[in-house]
């Protein structure tokens, strides 16, 4: 796996589904763990030191966006691609990998436990649980959190599949986070949900061509319209700075 170049003070490892679906294969490579930022956690990262130091200490930190794509390419690194969480998740569930999924509602647990088990049977499932609801700053002293990560690592699973929304996962995984060789935490966020079919991906051409936030925000305003509006203004002053990115 090539080391991380830094996109806008974060650090991205420059990859593709073959090379990380082969790195994860040893057990060596499947400890701390992986997060995949988006540029409105990236610009979050640099108003906050310990995200950032959160997304440069992870083990992985991929691309998740045409912007860091474009930027890691424009740096030379023809080959990097956006990697998908859901896509990745699919992938493995081919392989003898175990899983353990840790995240969203209880009802959506449900649901997708069930169209999991019924689309992929073969795959090595070692469970799944919802998590306690908490604000992301009071995480590290969560005891229920804490005690239930705790029964998960006891069961050995190979990559913990971590899904309650950036950056929350990945202040839980950096908090959790056992440094415990064999096992590695992986933060999807809403790819719990398009598993469950409660949430929906949208488009593959709109994620091509980096308009997939439309898609989101037409379907949930309420829900992306901050986030969305923060990461234009960020982006405006970011240009209007440097005049270029």
């Amino acid at each position: 796996m090539k080391p991380k170049v830094k996109i806008l003070n974060v650090g991205f490892n420059p990859t593709n589904y073959e090379e990380l679906v082969s790195y994860l294969q040893i057990k060596e490579n499947r400890i701390g763990y992986v997060c995949f930022p988006d540029l409105y956690n990236i610009f979050r990262a640099n108003e906050d030191k310990s995200l950032l130091s959160i997304y440069n200490n992870s083990t992985l930190t991929m691309p998740d966006g045409v912007p860091s794509r474009f930027l890691l390419r424009k740096k030379g690194y023809k080959e990097a691609i956006t990697i998908s969480g859901y896509w990745l998740c699919r992938k493995l569930f081919e392989s003898d990998l175990s899983h353990y999924f840790y995240g969203t509602t209880p009802e959506n647990i449900k649901l997708m436990e069930e169209n999991i088990r019924k689309e992929f049977p073969n795959a090595n499932i070692l469970g799944f649980k919802s998590p306690p609801f908490v604000n992301e700053f009071d995480l590290q002293d969560n005891i229920q959190i804490k005690e239930e990560i705790e029964l998960i690592l006891n069961l050995n699973p190979d990559i913990i599949w971590v899904g309650i929304g950036s950056p929350k996962q990945d202040r839980l995984m950096h908090y959790f986070n056992p440094k415990k060789e064999g096992t590695i935490l992986i933060g999807v966020g809403a790819v719990f949900d398009y598993f469950a079919g409660t949430a929906h991906m949208g488009p593959e051409f709109l994620k091509r061509i980096g308009l997939r936030w439309f898609f989101h925000l037409v379907r949930d305003p309420k829900r992306y319209a901050p986030r969305i509006s923060y990461t234009i203004r960020q982006l405006f002053r970011l240009l209007l700075k440097r005049g270029r990115v």
